[in-house]
């Protein structure tokens, strides 16, 4: 027989450090976790907190975990808690003198008083995934699910998802190329996020296998779209006359300037991590931070040039929370799902005030984004005559292959006018 639990579960971790209260179900040496708010309509009562407000189940709770004292309104949500519990040992007893054999679509569908739920739609299936990232607290990643979801939504709201054959998928590309005016590269990203949805649908049974239309022989994301990384690295005389331009301070431009310079002075700083860089991440000698994207840990000599930025930016700003530059507000940006529409907004903001500075410089056709300081950087190297083996370790690159995207062609004989000073300009 099956057996519960109300657990804080501690492997899924939310915003401001707190994991959800669940009812964990076992049997047969599988698992399976209901979040208590997924079986409340009542959501007055957020069943989710840190550490410290739980209180696990002893032997004589019979696995009725419970919030403490410290908890806001740990009297109510407690008998919420021992009720499901209850309502989910009544089902089990039900199922042992019925000679019910347990299954856990079953018993989830008992659970919360409903049949199970056959989705056909792609809007919805959409929907469901976004819902549980968000439960997760994958904002990255949930903010890209719900940016395809919107555009399929435009290319055909009332698709059902058995209608994603290899003609869909076709008429979709030509759709984002030709009405969207996107290039490979960004309908690789859409189509990989579709083929990754498609593949969880199957796992949940909503699609049938035998229907996949992406693959080699089929809908071939790799045959039919450059999704390679453009090189868009800039020449040094470029940078120079970026970093002439006399701005007005603690303006949008000199912003955009500064966190583009700083970049290319720390070996091409991804904007993410610029966000979150804070003064403790700073010594006398230099910026030790771990990369959001990968999670390598990197550690950025102080030199000439990136230290009178930050000097700048300490002498000019007070900034809740620690952060070095003026993008994030903890009392304002307090989730997740926050932290992430504000980095969205500034770093559009940014991008914005780059093409503004491009112009000024007399290259309106140039394309300046944060990305470009990274990029600009590695080519630097590159032309300065560095390995590219020491360029991926800078880069915190996993391959050799990955940094070689990075790199700019040059020509015979550029290396030797560098003279190894890529940043004295």
């Amino acid at each position: 027989m099956a057996n519960v639990a109300i657990i804080l579960n501690n492997t899924k971790k939310l915003s401001n450090d707190e994991h959800p209260v669940t009812l964990r179900v076992t049997h047969d040496y599988k698992r399976k976790y209901f979040t208590i708010n997924s079986l409340l309509t009542n959501q007055s009562i957020k069943f989710r907190c840190s550490l410290v407000h739980w209180k696990p189940a002893q032997a004589e709770d019979n696995g009725l975990g419970k919030f403490r004292k410290s908890y806001s309104l740990y009297k109510e949500a407690n008998v919420i808690l021992e009720t499901k519990l209850s309502e989910a040992r009544a089902i089990l007893k039900r199922y042992d003198e019925q000679q019910i054999a347990f299954d856990f679509e079953l018993f989830e569908s008992d659970l919360k008083h409903k049949e199970v739920t056959v989705i056909t739609s792609l809007q919805d299936y959409y929907t469901l995934q976004i819902n549980i990232l968000d439960e997760q607290g994958r904002v990255g990643l949930s903010g890209l699910y719900l940016e395809v979801q919107r555009i399929l939504h435009k290319f055909k709201p009332n698709a059902l998802l058995s209608d994603v054959n290899i003609r869909f998928l076709e008429s979709f590309e030509y759709w984002m190329r030709n009405e969207r005016g996107n290039k490979d590269t960004t309908i690789s990203v859409k189509m990989r996020n579709l083929q990754r949805v498609i593949n969880q649908a199957i796992e949940d049974k909503f699609f049938k296998r035998e229907a996949y239309p992406f693959g080699e022989k089929k809908y071939s994301i790799n045959k039919r779209l450059d999704s390679k990384t453009k090189k868009i690295a800039i020449a040094l005389d470029k940078i120079s006359k970026l970093k002439a331009l006399v701005l007005k301070e603690d303006s949008g431009k000199h912003l955009a300037q500064q966190m583009f310079l700083f970049s290319y002075y720390t070996r091409g700083m991804n904007f993410v991590d610029m966000t979150y860089l804070t003064w403790k991440d700073i010594s006398e000698t230099h910026i030790s931070y771990t990369r959001k994207k990968t999670r390598g840990k990197f550690e950025i000599p102080l030199n000439d040039y990136n230290k009178p930025i930050l000097q700048y930016f300490k002498s000019r700003y007070q900034i809740t929370g620690g952060y070095v530059f003026p993008i994030l507000n903890p009392l304002i940006h307090k989730t997740l799902k926050q932290q992430y529409t504000r980095k969205k907004t500034a770093i559009k903001a940014v991008n914005d005030n780059l093409k503004k500075l491009a112009k000024l410089i007399d290259e309106p056709n140039l394309k300046l984004t944060t990305n470009v300081g990274r990029h600009s950087y590695a080519t630097g190297l590159k032309r300065s005559g560095a390995n590219t083996s020491y360029i991926t370790e800078a880069l915190g690159h996993a391959t050799q292959e990955q940094t070689q995207t990075y790199l700019d062609e040059f020509e015979k004989g550029v290396i030797e006018s560098w003279e190894n000073k890529m940043f004295d300009a």
